[in-house]
């Protein structure tokens, strides 16, 4: 019988078949598209653009290039998709604000 290899887990299995432990295993995030990941709506795309709308710069740098929306306080922790909770960012202040954040630093 042929085999293929995983490449995920590096193990055999029989064609015509899957990985039994990709099958097992849950993934982290199922798609990469963040309306299917849940909280990011339509609500939260209108709260965006509106935010982007009223100050079309970024709020840390003052750039108006590839600008982004992003909570003050998290979703994960409690915070909502309303202009309060909103600020303006260009996207690489966010990415910079999404790893300090992650290392502990918050602003």
């Amino acid at each position: 019988m042929p085999y293929s290899m995983c490449s995920r887990h590096k193990k055999l299995y029989a064609l015509g078949t899957s990985c039994a432990l990709c099958a097992n295993a849950p993934r982290k995030h199922k798609s990469k598209n963040t309306r299917t990941r849940g909280r990011y709506d339509y609500q939260w795309q209108k709260v965006r653009a509106e935010a982007i709308r009223l100050q079309p710069y970024c709020s840390f740098c003052g750039t108006g290039n590839d600008l982004t929306g992003d909570h003050i306080l998290p979703l994960k922790e409690g915070g909502t998709n309303v202009i309060d909770n909103v600020r303006v960012l260009c996207r690489s202040c966010n990415t910079r604000r999404e790893n300090d954040y992650r290392k502990g630093k918050r602003y």
